[in-house]
């Protein structure tokens, strides 16, 4: 559809309308808008004004008795162009800046906040590890963890941080775990994420020389979990959906495979660039028609490298969900930066 310019009083009665839809999820008629605070008009002429609004496709009356509700088209002109903003009061900034500390590295710093989320929302959250294969290799250690084991810990420049307790096939000795440290800081550190090819493993392990045995298996690892940090996503919360009238069984099933579904829910939120607002077939998948996906970046050293949000029902408080995300997204990116900037 495309947008019309809207007079005054159609702005005033969608607007009120939208509003008392999300407060109370139920059908709003011309009765309850004649006492709603700067419209004061007439119930026929809002009868008359609900009714071309209809006609242009932003409203819909779900019986033929009760009142309207808004469309997918009529939230996203709400949101657009009537919604006023909302500033989070300093119990609510206070409420993510408390529960939001960080853990041992940003995997479990944005699985933590997907948890913080979707407590402080009451809807699904989903988080995104930075996606950038680009990104370089800064360290890593190899820690010896018994006669047979290692501790792989990997920094990449994104400020991923993966770590992994491998077994070998036979004792470490000093001189092994020498030369597997040299060997990794040489072929390994300062290279990117995407040259780490299969071919350039098969290359290097060549080069482990009376190691193969026991080494090639941790170089193979190694390249796998550098390319699982590159891409990942967190969601927390998912059955907080329950709770949302607009979700029958049906829909809840199929929007749970889709939270599991890592590569799809990266199209949907891994692009956004600043507060983005996804509403209905929006979001490309029908059974999401009753779903609203609110999401913003976060970044990294100046870069954005990943984003945070939240999927809820499109009956959904916009002006105060969209002030949070924003909120949460840059406190996120500055304990990010203080925490793993060196």
């Amino acid at each position: 559809m495309i947008y019309m310019e809207l007079a005054d009083r159609k702005k005033r009665i969608l607007s009120a309308i939208v509003e008392e839809y999300i407060a109370t999820g139920e059908p709003v008629g011309s009765k309850f808008l004649a006492n709603v605070a700067g419209i004061k008009f007439s119930s026929a002429t809002i009868r008359n004004e609900m009714a071309e609004l209809e006609e242009l496709g932003y409203l819909e009356q779900p019986h033929t008795s009760a009142g309207r509700i808004p469309t997918q088209f009529g939230y996203r002109m709400y949101v657009d162009h009537l919604m006023g903003s909302y500033s989070l009061t300093s119990e609510e900034r206070g409420a993510f800046d408390n529960m939001l500390r960080l853990g041992g590295d940003i995997e479990s710093t944005l699985e933590k906040a997907g948890d913080v989320l979707a407590q402080v929302t009451g809807c699904a959250a989903v988080s995104t590890t930075p996606d950038d294969k680009a990104a370089a290799i800064r360290r890593i250690q190899i820690i010896p963890a018994g006669a047979r084991s290692i501790l792989l810990v990997i920094l990449t420049t994104s400020g991923i941080i993966k770590s992994c307790l491998c077994r070998i096939s036979e004792d470490l000795t000093a001189d092994m775990v020498g030369f597997f440290s040299r060997f990794v800081d040489d072929r390994f550190c300062g290279i990117t994420i995407d040259r780490v090819t299969p071919g350039f493993v098969n290359g290097i392990k060549g080069e482990l020389y009376e190691y193969t045995y026991a080494l090639s298996p941790i170089v193979d690892i190694i390249a796998e979990e550098l390319h699982s940090a590159s891409s990942g996503v967190f969601v927390g919360g998912a059955t907080n959906l329950l709770a949302h009238r607009e979700f029958d069984s049906e829909k809840i099933v199929k929007i749970m495979k889709f939270l599991e579904s890592r590569d799809e829910l990266l199209q949907v939120i891994g692009g956004v660039n600043g507060v983005s607002v996804s509403i209905g077939a929006e979001n490309g998948r029908t059974f999401m028609k009753n779903s609203a996906l609110i999401a913003a970046p976060y970044a990294f050293k100046g870069k954005i490298c990943g984003a945070v949000g939240i999927i809820g029902p499109s009956r959904i408080n916009y002006a105060k969900m969209m002030s949070s995300i924003e909120y949460f997204s840059t406190v996120l990116s500055r304990l990010i930066n203080e925490s793993f900037g060196d």
